[in-house]
C-alpha cells in the first residue's frame, strides 16, 4: 500500500532570534534561537549549478561526465494571514537592521526596522524546512525581500524571498514551538497620506496615531481597495575560491521598493497629484489586541514611506457596472533625511535576529 505524503504536514521553522556569528556558520535550532510558524506556504528549489563535458572534446558524442558545480537553495515564502511575529522576523532579515523598545515593565516590545547601512552586511540566519518527512536545515540563509499585501476587507499578506548558501543538512532536530499570534486584518488599519511642505516625519513614530504631517492628512482608509509594496535587496552570490561549492557569501545589490494601491476615484486630487509631480508620503497604521494586558503596546505595524512621485497618471478606471477607482503606480525616493522604508512592528518578542 502507498500512503501519500501531504502538504498540509509541512513544518517550517527558521531563527528569527538569532543570527549567525559569521556567514554560513549556522544557528542552534533551539527555542531560544527559533520558532516554527504557521498558515504558511512554502516554496523550497535546489537551483544547483550543474556542468558536463558534453560540450568538451571527449572522443565520444555523448557527454561522458556532470558534477554539481555549485548548490544553491531558493525559498518563497508567503502567510496568506500574516502574523506580527513572521513580519518582524522576515522584514528584520531583509531590511538588516532593527532595535526594539520595552512596553515598560510588560512583555510587549515595539520592533523600529529599517533599512541597514549601505556599508553594512546583512545578517543571515539558519532555516529548517519539513517536507514530506525529509527534513533539512539550511545555513547561510539571507532574505532577498519582503512583500506586505491585501487587499479592503481581508487579511494583511506577507512574502519573503530568501536565499541560502546552498549548505544542506539533513536533521532530526526537533521543531520548535509556533509562536501564537492573531492574524493582522486591514479592517485594524488606518491610513493616512501627506503631500507637498505639510510632510513631516515623525523621528520616532507611535502606535495608533498619524506621524506623517505637520497639517491634516487626508484620510484614505475608506476609499482603500487593495494595498502592496516590496522592499528587494538585489541580492548577488559569491561563490569565490575554496569555498566547497557554497556560496562564500551573498552580498546586496542595489535596493529597491516597489509601492502600488488602488483608490476608489472621488475627484482629480490624486490626478493633480502626478501633474504637478508632488512628494508624497503615506502612512499604515495596523492596530490589533493588546500584546500584554497591563501595557498599551498592541499587536500590529506601522509603516511609513516618507517620499514617493506618482510615475503614471491615475485615471480613473472601470466598466459601466463599476465603481471608478485610480491606481497609484509610486516611485519611492529618498527624502534625504528620512529613511525610504520605516516599519515598526509590535508582538511579545523581546529581539528579533540578535547577535
Amino acid at each position: 500500500m502507498v500512503i501519500p505524503r501531504h502538504g498540509w504536514e509541512d513544518e517550517f521553522t527558521a531563527t528569527l532570534f538569532k543570527k549567525e556569528a559569521s556567514y554560513n556558520a549556522g544557528v542552534t535550532i533551539d527555542s531560544a534561537n527559533a520558532c516554527s510558524t504557521a498558515g504558511f506556504e512554502i516554496d523550497v528549489q535546489w537551483p544547483d549549478r550543474i556542468e558536463s563535458d558534453k560540450a568538451d572534446v571527449t572522443g565520444f558524442e555523448f557527454g561522458t561526465q556532470q558534477e554539481i558545480i555549485e548548490q544553491q537553495v531558493t525559498m518563497t515564502y508567503s502567510e496568506a494571514h500574516a502574523r506580527p511575529n513572521s513580519l518582524a522576523g522576515l522584514a528584520a532579515l531583509v531590511l538588516g537592521s532593527v532595535t526594539a523598545t520595552q512596553d515598560g515593565a510588560f512583555a510587549a516590545y515595539k520592533h523600529a526596522i529599517r533599512p541597514i547601512a549601505v556599508s553594512s552586511a546583512l545578517p543571515s540566519i539558519s532555516v529548517m524546512h519539513n517536507k514530506g518527512g525529509l527534513k533539512y536545515q539550511y545555513d547561510g540563509v539571507k532574505g532577498n525581500s519582503i512583500e506586505i499585501s491585501g487587499e479592503a476587507g481581508g487579511p494583511v499578506a506577507i512574502s519573503a524571498e530568501l536565499w541560502g548558501s546552498g549548505k544542506r543538512t539533513s536533521v532530526g532536530t526537533a521543531t520548535p514551538a509556533l509562536v501564537v499570534e492573531s492574524w493582522m486584518l486591514w479592517k485594524d488599519c488606518t491610513v493616512w497620506r501627506e503631500d507637498g511642505s505639510s510632510i513631516s516625519i515623525s523621528a520616532t513614530p507611535a502606535q495608533g496615531v498619524e506621524d506623517i504631517s505637520s497639517a491634516t492628512p487626508d484620510v484614505l482608509g475608506p476609499r482603500m481597495k487593495s494595498f502592496s509594496t516590496k522592499f528587494t535587496n538585489g541580492l548577488v552570490r559569491q561563490p569565490g575560491f575554496g569555498g566547497l561549492g557554497y556560496s562564500q557569501d551573498i552580498d546586496r545589490g542595489r535596493r529597491t521598493i516597489d509601492l502600488s494601491f488602488e483608490l476608489i476615484f472621488v475627484d482629480s486630487t490624486e490626478l493633480d497629484l502626478f501633474v504637478a509631480q508632488d512628494p508624497v508620503a503615506i502612512e499604515l497604521d495596523c492596530v490589533g489586541a493588546l500584546i500584554d494586558p497591563g501595557g498599551t503596546y498592541k499587536y500590529g505595524f506601522n509603516l511609513i514611506i516618507p517620499k514617493f512621485q506618482l510615475k503614471t497618471p491615475p485615471l480613473g478606471q472601470g466598466g459601466a457596472g463599476d465603481d471608478l477607482t485610480v491606481t497609484m503606480d509610486c516611485e519611492v525616493l529618498d527624502d534625504g533625511t528620512n529613511p525610504a522604508f520605516m516599519l515598526d512592528v509590535y508582538t511579545g518578542k523581546a529581539a528579533y535576529i540578535a547577535a
